[in-house]
């Protein structure tokens, strides 16, 4: 079972292995609210919009190996759309995230998995 050691928002500069997650999704579906539970264990009740992209690192021991989690936390907005893109070729693994009470943020989860599809071709 894996068990997380460490958690930071900057990497530790040791030599273990790194794991990028990318968080997609409209603005407001709790992306930034999960990287903060996974990373950090705690929960903010304020409601922050990210500019752009943030991350956090997480250091996990699984196996007796030390791996290194990035999140990445991308900005819902519009906007911003352009931006995340660039992010997309260095993830290892993706999570487009939706509100249940919210139908159009499970709507805009098809277009966000086809530009990813279309970036990754490239």
């Amino acid at each position: 079972m894996p068990r997380s050691d460490h958690a930071s928002s900057t990497g530790s500069g040791n030599d273990s292995s790194v794991i990028r997650l990318l968080l997609l999704g409209d603005s407001a579906v709790g992306k930034s609210s999960l990287l903060l539970r996974f990373c950090e264990g705690r929960f903010e009740n304020n409601f922050v919009i990210t500019i752009g992209v943030d991350f956090k690192t997480k250091t996990m021991n699984v196996d007796g190996k030390s791996h290194r989690v990035q999140v990445w936390d991308t900005a819902g907005q519009e906007r911003f759309r352009t931006i995340t893109p660039a992010y997309y070729r260095n993830a290892m693994g993706v999570l487009i995230l939706f509100d249940v009470t919210n139908k159009k943020s499970f709507d805009s989860m098809f277009p966000i998995h086809i530009l990813f599809h279309r970036i990754l071709r490239r």
